[in-house]
């Protein structure tokens, strides 16, 4: 235990020594809007020549007509000179980050050190606007009647030209008298430059977020200085979901997996001893250590490989299947993930989760939930061996586990990140030794998960049920209440507990 301990302590040493360097120097990044064919230049000092350059995004990518979502892309870099670097922009690029879009975050320039260790790299805020093909809108133009209106602009009472300078903003050719946006002292000639965080470079972006009751329009007018940013209430067409509702949902949700005929078979285990557990944290901790230090940590075909090298050995040393058919359900919950975020990125998959818990992995759709709930059965089965082989197989599933489903790390400092993780991950073995389903049901919940999850893919929204997350989270609280409310432990305790008040009520009747 000492020695898996004092390693663990030299891994985050040794992630600390591998810190990435800020020694590059950005000075520019032009162009501000770029569309399919063109190019980002990226202007500055000290770049190496004959290395790879990489711009990291991420952030956030405002959309017309769509509600903000969070983005991870890296984008290839080709260095031109020391001061020069240049981004080719195609259209499968534009694409990858959700076709005509504001992107507002960080903007990150980087290039791997010699010892492939560590980067170097200079890192920023940035606002970038994605342009789909100028020769597809001339087209899509020609095909419009000239007398359509823009419904959304109409209903905030102006109307927009439809010239296009290439810069932000759009121009008000008319305002509606006694209109929402006269009344608030919009004026013919104003410009309206962003909406609800897009910024304009058309009339056809002036289309709100469907999920929000209130878009924010921001306004400049030539001659005054500044920018004024109005209110404009309007209908959501995706209403934000009742809280009543919800809470009958999630009401249905803690009675659907109380009285589920899966909870019977549930059972517990008492926990092992203290010195197995403070190893699997110790080995927890390095993994992490690991997934921060080492770049190729981040891809999930890393982490499939690692386990299945561990399963391997737990084989050979426990002689038993276990290891190998939960390798095989690992996989299968690993893949169904990647296909809900479409990603094999871990840093992609962590981006993706941000927000609360309902937003998270874990109850992200049906096919999610199973999938989770598959992996804490591998983790179960595997968890009650004690073998070494065992620890190092069932530790790191749960920090791959931590990762796909429990929100990664939510912080972007180092060590907060690793400390995140792995309380995840301990939390994750100690939630799978009260968890355990037969192999014939682990089975068709996993063979569902990775079918509904190949369902979704192509779908455009990831959520098959509009109230899975609250249902989902209400069954899966009323599992773990049964569960710990049927454990021996816990029994034998209620059993001394309801003695006791016998004895004290009759010894109270006979005084």
């Amino acid at each position: 235990m000492r020695v898996a301990l004092t390693l663990g302590l030299l891994a985050c040493v040794g992630c600390q020594a591998y810190d990435d360097l800020p020694l590059l120097e950005v000075e520019s990044i032009d162009p501000g809007q770029v569309e399919p064919g063109s190019t980002l230049r990226i202007q500055g000092r000290g770049f190496p020549l004959g290395r790879p350059a990489f711009v990291d995004l991420t952030g956030r990518v405002y959309r017309p007509g769509l509600p903000p979502s969070a983005i991870d892309a890296r984008l290839a870099g080709d260095v031109e000179n020391e001061t020069l670097i240049l981004v080719p922009i195609t259209g499968a690029v534009i694409e990858r980050l959700g076709g005509r879009a504001t992107f507002d975050g960080r903007f990150r320039l980087s290039f791997r050190t010699g010892d492939d260790r560590r980067d170097v790299f200079d890192e920023r805020s940035i606002v970038l606007d994605f342009l789909p093909d100028t020769s597809a809108l001339f087209l899509t133009d020609a095909a419009l009647d000239e007398t359509e209106e823009v419904l959304d602009a109409k209903a905030f009472g102006v109307g927009l030209s439809r010239e296009e300078s290439g810069n932000v903003g759009v121009r008000v050719d008319a305002v509606e008298p006694g209109g929402l946006a006269a009344r608030q002292g919009v004026l013919v000639g104003d410009t309206l430059v962003a909406l609800d965080g897009v910024r304009l470079h058309s009339w056809r972006d002036f289309v709100p977020d469907p999920t929000r009751t209130d878009s924010d329009v921001s306004v400049v007018r030539e001659g005054l200085q500044g920018v004024q940013v109005l209110r404009w209430p309007h209908p959501a067409d995706r209403p934000a979901v009742d809280p009543v509702a919800v809470v009958i949902v999630l009401l249905f949700g803690l009675i659907a997996g109380w009285f589920s005929p899966i909870a019977i078979r549930f059972t517990a285990t008492p926990l092992g001893t203290t010195a197995v557990r403070l190893a699997r944290l110790s080995l927890a901790l390095i993994f992490v250590a690991a997934l921060f230090c080492l770049s190729a940590f981040k891809s999930t075909t890393i982490w499939i490989l690692v386990l299945g090298v561990f399963a391997a050995l737990f084989s050979v040393a426990a002689k038993e299947r276990t290891a190998r058919i939960s390798f095989v359900f690992v996989v299968a919950s690993t893949l169904t993930v990647m296909l809900l975020s479409r990603t094999a990125d871990l840093s992609a998959i962590v981006a993706a989760q941000q927000g609360g818990l309902l937003d998270w992995y874990v109850f992200r759709s049906p096919a999610s939930t199973l999938a989770f709930g598959v992996y804490l059965d591998v983790l179960s089965r595997v968890s009650r061996q004690n073998r070494f082989s065992a620890s190092l197989y069932v530790v790191a599933a749960a920090v791959l586990g931590a990762a796909l489903f429990l929100g990664g790390w939510p912080s972007s400092d180092p060590i907060e990140g690793i400390a995140a993780l792995t309380a995840k991950a301990g939390a994750q073995l100690v939630a799978a030794r009260f968890f355990r389903m037969p192999y014939r049901v682990a089975t068709s919940t996993s063979a569902l998960a990775f079918g509904l999850a190949l369902l979704s893919a192509g779908l455009q929204d990831d959520a098959l049920l509009a109230f899975w997350p609250p249902l989902a989270l209400g069954a899966a609280t009323a599992l773990l209440l049964r569960t710990l409310v049927s454990s021996p432990p816990l029994r034998g305790n209620l059993a001394r507990v309801g003695a006791a008040l016998q004895r004290a009520r009759g010894t109270a009747s006979r005084l």
